[in-house]
């Protein structure tokens, strides 16, 4: 019966909306206290749509006091006291300013609600923005005869709007740092504060001198405030489950799995928990199919705009060891790792020590997300036309096809723009310098590899082996392909030396049909030149 169905909170950020409309809600105010634990400003940064506009909506009627809203949670039953604060409470990203007269004029009037609600001022004819709000917290706090409550969501919103603009990013950045410095210049009136965002920015943000706040993002503490674990995907999502295992025939165990590989291993601290996309899981239960929910519903513009102007190489994700430092740095374009980390293309799968980490690309949707945005860079191809020759492409890769496979890569390959290859001869000599060499064949593996990614394989590229490391792995439920790469070399070269660092014992116990396969790039020609393959070698 449809009025038995489960209601899942898509796209809804609202708190109270969500408990008086009986939504599906995962626990998490047992992390209350220890965020409030003695007041304190704070800073948050996860990405897009990974719930910290409800984590803050859910702290504002707390501060509230809405007591009735927190029934049968964890905090309704541990709370004793519940006293009400005054909730100052700013959403950026209801801001669309694209300039910093345009966020002036959205900062006042919030204010000046503000202002209403608690009967202050008029302070209208007051232009400075953080003069205005100092006066504000100070007031509403004398005349509540307690401190006030500061959250401001999404701090960011004005200065990614603006960062491909050098004049407008610095007026909008005086706008947002004369309003961003008031809660901790009125600290004494000031009961807590909290902070969130997507990335940290340079110069003109709250990371700096006396208006620091504490940083918690990578606060072991706080490694699934936002996020579902896979505990409470079990404890809370049961009914999801079943119902999208009905829909794609999958048993209970295939579900989950299928919903790990998709959407989960988001890990933001040296914490081992690692959590879901709370956005894309909600709408495959909601929709009944796995999907890119997250990607589709908007790609990190932040992201988008430093991928169309910076280098940028898939492969170099793959396995990439940074301290902690650099995982928390501001935002540069010269460095693309801290933005990957903080808009969650990148995530934490191993640390050695208490500051060295290993990232990774954390799932499959993420990885669609990078395949699409690197698409029309690595693919000179009319994309309408894509679909058509990766289902062809992928049909000749599960059914062993090889020969048949490699003639569609040939085709693709060959459409890559020349610009991607470095600088050329004009008399179209091969260019035989190391560094023009080395750069050639690592496009082609790019390229290869965004291929396969393309196709929802397992492909894996430059996997560590005891022997050295092999380029790339292809692995379906029945067949396993292991293929090395040559620039203008000999496929036989690439064989004997799949056989000499003995590459295939990791799958010698593993029953399935295995290819050892040869590929040659021709740096003359920018296409496949020549391959060969021993087939169908079981181990």
């Amino acid at each position: 019966m449809i009025e038995n169905r489960v209601r899942y909170p898509i796209g809804e950020q609202d708190f109270k909306k969500l408990r008086e409309n009986g939504c599906v809600y995962v626990d998490k105010t047992y992390l209350i206290p220890e965020l409030t634990w003695g007041g304190g400003f704070l800073f948050l940064a996860r990405p897009r749509r990974f719930g910290k506009s409800l984590l803050l909506s859910t702290l504002h009627y707390y501060f509230d006091g809405a007591k009735e809203l927190f029934e049968g949670l964890w905090i309704g039953e541990h709370e004793k006291e519940w006293k009400r604060y005054p909730v100052l409470h700013f959403d950026m990203s209801r801001c669309a300013a694209q300039s910093a007269d345009e966020m002036k004029g959205f900062l006042h009037r919030r204010l000046e609600e503000y202002e209403k609600k608690y009967e202050i001022g008029p302070n209208g004819n007051i232009e400075d923005v953080g003069e205005r709000f100092s006066i504000l917290i100070q007031s509403i706090s004398e005349k509540a005869e307690c401190n006030v409550v500061i959250l401001i969501d999404e701090y960011d919103k004005g200065i990614l709007e603006t960062m491909d603009d050098p004049a407008r990013l610095e007026d909008m950045s005086i706008i947002l740092r004369a309003f961003f410095s008031q809660p901790k210049a009125m600290s004494k009136y000031v009961h807590f504060c909290m902070v969130t965002g997507v990335a940290r920015f340079p110069n003109y943000t709250l990371f700096s001198g006396p208006n620091n706040l504490s940083d918690i993002s990578m606060n072991r503490r706080f490694a699934s405030i936002c996020g579902i674990t896979q505990q409470e995907l079990v404890d809370n999502f049961q009914p999801g489950i079943a119902e999208l295992g009905e829909f794609n025939d999958w048993t209970k165990e295939e579900t989950i799995e299928a919903l790990r590989l998709k959407y989960d291993s988001y890990r933001f601290t040296p914490s081992q928990e690692k959590v879901y996309n709370p956005f894309s899981l909600l709408n495959a239960f909601y929709h009944g199919e796995l999907d890119n929910y997250w990607i589709k519903s908007g790609i990190s513009r932040v992201f988008v705009k430093y991928l169309s102007r910076s280098e940028f190489d898939l492969l170099e994700l793959q396995d990439l060891w940074v301290d902690k430092k650099r995982m928390e740095d501001i935002f540069r374009k010269e460095d693309s790792i801290p933005l990957l980390f903080q808009t969650g293309y990148l995530t934490i799968v191993e640390t050695k020590g208490q500051s060295l980490f290993r990232l990774a690309i954390p799932n499959g949707e993420v990885r669609s997300a990078l395949v699409d945005q690197l698409l029309p860079r690595y693919l000179g191809i009319n994309v309408d036309r894509l679909p058509m020759l990766l289902e062809d492409l992928k049909e000749k890769v599960l059914s062993a096809d090889i020969d048949g496979w490699i003639k569609e890569l040939q085709q693709l390959v060959s459409k890559v723009p020349y610009h991607l290859y470095g600088k050329t001869s004009d008399e179209g000599e091969e260019d035989t310098n190391v560094n023009s060499i080395e750069r050639f064949e690592r496009t082609y593996h790019i390229i290869v590899h965004i291929i396969f990614q393309l196709l929802s394989l397992d492909a894996r590229s430059e996997i560590c082996v005891s022997g050295g490391r092999i380029d790339m792995v292809v692995e379906t439920s029945k067949l396993i392909y292991v293929i090395e790469f040559k620039l203008d070399g000999k496929p036989q070269e690439a064989i004997a030396q799949i056989d000499s660092k003995s590459y295939l014992l990791s799958w010698s116990a593993d029953g399935r049909a295995v290819y050892k396969i040869g590929i040659v790039f021709s740096s003359q020609n920018r296409s496949i030149s020549d391959w060969e393959y021993i087939t169908g070698l079981r181990q």
